[in-house]
């Protein structure tokens, strides 16, 4: 399987990791849904998100902002990271495992991870997730430190102004708690229906 990852990271760079920091417009209003996780309701009629569940890290009157936590790419060699990047690879590096963070286009690329590691351009969603660009994550874990849990993302999930209310409205998701547990501890393959069961629809 990283063999044929490889071809695809390669061509993923040129987009991904010409990165800058992580948006600092998160949301904090009482109606926000930042720190929750969409769960796609089995009726899902996009297939981009069919079977998804998203961390949202943003939401507020100018739309919403995610990352897909059950879609994983592949397993990436570390010297396509790390080499590529100009960055010096810890001893003993592994493959770092990539998401697909979703539909929406873009120059980006992010960590998801729990919020013991904190440099300037992270942000805390919740007690228990944080995001970071992936650059300053790889730079840390250069230096032996970084985050102790995490998942790399590229791209990411984005609804415009009232486009996820309507989704919503129309029974495309439904929202529960974001759980640190779902997102670190489960198969992905199992993600998607512990975060729907939390909600009580046991599939």
């Amino acid at each position: 399987m990283i063999a044929r990852w490889r071809v695809l990271f390669v061509f993923a760079l040129g987009l991904a990791f010409a990165l800058g920091p992580v948006p600092q417009a998160l949301s904090e209003g009482a109606d926000s849904l930042a720190g929750r996780f969409l769960v796609a309701e089995p009726g899902m009629p996009d297939p981009r998100f069919a079977e998804t569940v998203v961390y949202l890290m943003s939401h507020d009157a100018d739309g919403a902002f995610g990352l897909i936590v059950n879609r994983p790419l592949g397993r990436v060699l570390p010297e396509d990271i790390y080499d590529r990047l100009g960055i010096v690879a810890p001893d003993a590096a592994a493959p770092i495992v990539f998401h697909f963070g979703g539909p929406v286009q873009g120059e980006v690329g992010f960590v998801l991870h729990s919020p013991e590691f904190v440099v300037d351009e992270t942000i805390a969603v919740n007690d228990g997730l944080a995001v970071s660009g992936i650059r300053v994550v790889l730079e840390a874990v250069s230096d032996g430190a970084g985050p102790a849990r995490a998942i790399f993302a590229l791209v990411y999930a984005g609804w415009g102004p009232g486009q996820l209310e309507r989704e919503m409205a129309r029974r495309d998701w439904i929202t529960v708690d974001g759980d640190p547990a779902i997102v670190f501890d489960l198969p992905f393959a199992e993600r998607w229906a512990a975060a729907i069961r939390r909600r009580g629809l046991d599939l």
